[in-house]
């Protein structure tokens, strides 16, 4: 039964958008311009939709080639329509408005849409010990996923950097697991990484033994993470609260031992940890903290973009 609970709670996110009832229609929450490429992947069976962002004066811009941002979950990224329970990132509103204000440059934003029931087995290179195991857990393709099939397809259709400094890749949960395995074992591919309430248990705690033994990894990595992931059921138990409350600190404990190991390594990155101590585990948070990642990714202002936050 706890396990259940906490898995519901920190590593089982959405998995495919809620069916809008036809009575009510559902109105867009996009802002600006979002265009949609399906995808026949070379990598995973079935088709996958890229939502791709753009920012404000692209269509005016000519030859000019612009950061990129790949986002795992793409359903969540821009519209509560397609979101998980009506709830989204806000990368759009948050861009713009960091765009507009001259904080970042203009970037062009890819949601990659997930595998809806295969989403676990896609993401994660470990099993989730809170969660029974349900095929073979196949993380380690992502990166021919990523490099194979989104990033030419994207290329293909828009003009898109393909110098790995001006490329990120982002996720949460397990599409932040994912986001970090790609970082530990494909670093070349991409320069920013954006991981978000990182499913720290999968593997049983081998995330946090690969990141120990990492050479070399992307030039700046956000992590982020809140401090009551896993919400307390109200009515809930003392033993059941006293051992959700513990889980919810060793998450933040695991989040502060990655950001130390990546900092360790031999060529470290820029590493900056945001603990967002009230914060569940869902796209409201990350949304929350989403203006803190972009501008330590990208942005312009060096001194809001510290290399270590202790």
């Amino acid at each position: 039964m706890l396990a259940l609970m906490i898995a519901a709670a920190v590593s089982v996110p959405p998995q495919t958008p809620p069916v809008v009832p036809s009575a009510v229609a559902c109105r867009p929450s996009i802002v600006g311009t979002v265009r949609t490429i399906t995808l026949q992947s070379k990598v995973f069976p079935g088709e996958r939709k890229l939502r791709v962002w753009l920012p404000p004066g692209y269509e005016a811009s000519g030859q000019r080639r612009y950061p990129v941002l790949y986002m795992l979950d793409g359903q969540n990224a821009f519209d509560t329509c397609t979101g998980y329970l009506g709830q989204e990132w806000t990368l759009d509103e948050v861009a713009t408005r960091l765009i507009t204000g001259g904080v970042i440059p203009p970037i062009v934003i890819v949601g990659i849409d997930n595998a809806g029931a295969q989403r676990a087995n896609e993401y994660l290179p470990y099993a989730d010990p809170f969660t029974p195991a349900n095929g073979q857990m196949e993380g380690d393709r992502m990166a021919a996923f990523l490099s194979g099939d989104v990033m030419p397809a994207v290329a293909a259709s828009f003009r898109v950097s393909s110098d790995p400094s001006e490329i990120g890749v982002g996720g949460s949960s397990y599409g932040g697991i994912a986001t970090l395995h790609l970082a530990l074992t494909n670093p070349q591919l991409f320069g920013k990484a954006l991981i978000e309430s990182p499913s720290l248990q999968v593997g049983n705690g081998r995330m946090l033994r690969d990141a120990a033994d990492a050479a070399t990894l992307p030039d700046r990595v956000y992590i982020g993470m809140g401090g009551e992931e896993a919400a307390i059921p109200p009515g809930a138990p003392v033993p059941i609260r006293q051992r959700i409350a513990r889980i919810n600190e060793g998450l933040v404990v695991g989040a502060r031992r990655l950001r130390d190991r990546l900092a360790d390594a031999l060529a470290p990155p820029a590493v900056k940890l945001l603990i967002d101590p009230a914060a569940h585990h869902g796209e409201a948070a990350w949304a929350k903290r989403l203006p803190a990642a972009l501008t330590f990714l990208f942005g312009r202002d060096a001194a809001a973009r510290r290399a270590v936050v202790r």
